[in-house]
């Protein structure tokens, strides 16, 4: 009995990852920096309705990408899991762009 259960611990193969200070500071350092703009954009360009808020959206998507790269460990983890999360925001973004498409077609 005891064989059978060191086999079947022997297949569990984790590999662990640590993380520097380092990238974790820098990664803090990039979303406040993010954010710090992200705001600025809203404030001081009001002018820019349409560009604010596209710059605004692709600020948000630049912090939920490093959002996921290292606290979500896509870093570490097999490249299937990066391509299938990217194949769900491309879906995601053309679905978005038909939608507004025919909203704006009405």
């Amino acid at each position: 009995m005891e064989n059978n259960t060191k086999k079947h611990e022997g297949d569990l193969h984790e590999t662990q990852h640590i993380s520097s200070y380092k990238q974790h500071f820098s990664t803090l350092v990039a979303l406040l920096l993010l954010t710090v703009v992200t705001v600025a954009i809203s404030v001081f360009g009001a002018n820019l309705r349409t560009l604010s808020v596209a710059t605004a959206l692709l600020i948000a998507t630049v912090k939920v990408i490093v959002v996921a790269y290292y606290f979500m460990h896509l870093k570490y983890d097999h490249k299937l899991y990066t391509w299938l999360i990217m194949i769900v925001g491309l879906l995601f973004v053309v679905f978005t762009a038909l939608t507004s498409i025919e909203y704006f077609n009405r």
